[in-house]
């Protein structure tokens, strides 16, 4: 082979790999920055879910506490209702 070949065909050998080091450089970025984008949104939705359930818990957790407090209520009001039959009945028969 003449020497002039082998110097183009050293130089096209280094300028293909220069090339291909890019290209390559290139698709990973690309792969790199798809993988990041697909995480966060991915990321979004696990939180959306979270807030909601935290929001149903939160709601279902005041629910359970206002019924324990009317049912409270309701007893006091029972309760105050028979000490005020009471007081009418001893009323009644001190008179």
């Amino acid at each position: 082979m003449e020497p002039i070949a082998i110097i183009i065909a050293v130089v096209a050998f280094v300028g293909g790999g220069i090339i291909s080091y890019f290209l390559w450089d290139i698709a990973l970025k690309k792969k790199k920055q798809k993988m990041i984008d697909e995480a966060n949104a991915e990321a979004e939705v696990v939180r959306k879910e979270k807030a909601l359930q935290a929001k149903e818990k939160y709601l279902q957790l005041k629910s359970e506490h206002e019924k324990q407090s009317n049912e409270r209520n309701q007893k006091i009001q029972v309760a105050e209702n028979r000490i005020k039959q009471r007081e009418t009945s001893l009323n009644q028969k001190a008179e």
